[in-house]
């Protein structure tokens, strides 16, 4: 088979991030060649339906390959797997070839292009091939073992897929499947490699992060996995950092607090979503908590650790959220300790029950709420930020950016930084450095180099 150069895009999730980067490093294990979206022969998008907009761009992004007249498109991901018939009447009539493959085909990707490409003279292929088996029964998670996390400093580790929460706005669960785990000796088996490779900073990740275990038989908890991986970094000669990317509130319980307390390597910066602060639009949404619960979640891990970053994902203008539904959701955001969101307007996913759902809220409204909730969380955030001056802090370098001539990082308790460091050693991308923060623009810090932290035990 002639060497053919391929490129992939990914949208949405850190879980599709990390699968994108399996998708790589398999096609370049088979002797494809990675390349740029211009020169590619085979364009492949690993799509999100998470919300409208993450649809549309799937389709946006079809439309302008088919014009660059790749040989062939591989259409993989939340989309694929519920839209293949859609996407196929769409763009069958088109000379591109079209590969439309489903979650668990997505990591056969490299598999199927081998024999596409043998195969292609006896045309064996039709011009729109679909493979999209059911997710809904999967009972086991693909073990996602890479050993680069290719253009990233940070390394994320999937250790669970799917989730069976059905939020009533929520698609995730019909493209993903039931909750499945991960077995802890492969998670530390990708942690290991990731070490061996440089990285000194790992982000767990999963669909629903703290499902993880309850499709044991015996169920585990969440927990027993975060204290393997804290034995294990702890018999390592570098100082590291254990990120968690999403936890819900009934997650953070006595066992999990314990381990907040206790570790050496988790970084303070704790993303619990939110969604509302109404009671009577969480129980519309299906979400099992009230904003109580919320609010003393986080003043628990406030307590451990007032200098993290506390952020949430927040809808804006669910069905039937009046003006003193939206009222609740401020007073929750404006009085605990939450100082980064992530703000969505409801969005209406096709099978969901929301989709279904009475009392639509204007759009003018849901701007207008947006941006309130924009201005306050902007300075929630300044003041956080404000406070950190003066502080020296973990960082993480992520890129040397040639403009300013400072190396760029993130820091423990997640804020953006550029550092006083000059040195442009691509060694150092990954790298933990201890920084003194100085000031502030916009919103990042600059902040000097303290200590370096290579080759030392905490």
């Amino acid at each position: 088979m002639k060497r053919k150069n391929f490129f992939v895009k990914t949208l949405g999730c850190k879980v599709n991030q990390v699968e994108s980067a399996y998708i790589i490093e398999s096609l370049l294990r088979e002797g494809f060649s990675l390349s740029s979206e211009k020169e590619a022969e085979i364009l492949i998008l690993n799509s999100c339906i998470v919300t409208a907009k993450a649809e549309a761009e799937t389709r946006k992004i079809i439309r302008r390959w088919l014009k660059l007249n790749p040989q062939i498109i591989v259409l993989t991901g939340c989309y694929s797997q519920k839209f293949h018939n859609e996407a196929a009447r769409n763009l069958s009539d088109n000379k591109t070839k079209l590969l439309i493959l489903g979650q668990k085909e997505k990591f056969k990707i490299a598999e199927i292009l081998k024999k596409f490409f043998q195969e292609e003279k006896n045309n064996e292929f039709s011009k729109v091939f679909i493979q999209v088996e059911d997710v809904s029964q999967e009972k086991a998670c693909f073990p996602v073992i890479i050993h680069n996390f290719f253009g990233h400093s940070r390394a994320f580790v999937k250790v669970q897929d799917g989730c069976n929460s059905f939020c009533s706005y929520c698609i995730v669960p019909y493209v993903r499947g039931a909750p499945r785990s991960v077995p802890a000796e492969k998670v530390l088996e990708q942690i290991k490699s990731f070490i061996e490779n440089g990285y000194q900073e790992v982000v767990l990740t999963g669909i629903h992060l703290g499902k993880w275990g309850q499709d044991f038989k015996p169920q585990k908890k969440f927990t027993d996995l975060l204290w393997k991986i804290e034995e294990y970094l702890g018999l390592q000669e570098k100082e590291f950092n254990l990120r968690l990317s999403s936890l819900e509130v009934n997650e953070v319980d006595e066992d999990f607090l314990e381990f907040v307390k206790k570790s050496r390597f988790l970084v303070p910066h704790f993303h619990i979503p939110l969604q509302s602060g109404s009671n009577c639009i969480l129980k519309l949404m299906n979400r099992s908590y009230t904003r109580e619960q919320y609010m003393e979640a986080l003043l628990k891990l406030y307590e451990i650790y007032p200098h993290a970053t506390f952020g949430a994902d927040v809808i804006v203008g669910f069905p039937g959220e009046s003006e003193d539904d939206f009222k609740d959701t401020y007073e929750v955001i404006k009085n605990s300790s939450l100082n980064w969101l992530h703000i969505f307007p409801f969005s209406s996913r096709s099978g969901t029950p929301a989709e279904k759902f009475y009392n639509k809220v204007e759009p003018h409204i849901i701007e207008k709420r947006a941006k309130i909730l924009k201005t306050l969380i902007f300075e929630k955030r300044r003041d956080f930020l404000k406070k950190e001056i003066g502080k020296t802090r973990k960082v993480v370098l992520e890129n040397f950016d040639e403009i300013r001539g400072m190396w760029k990082g993130l820091s423990e308790n997640y804020i953006s930084i550029f550092v006083n460091l000059r040195d442009k050693k691509t060694e150092l991308k990954g790298k933990i450095v201890k920084v003194k923060f100085l000031k502030l623009e916009k919103d990042y810090l600059i902040g000097d180099l303290v200590k370096d932290f290579q080759n030392k035990k905490a």
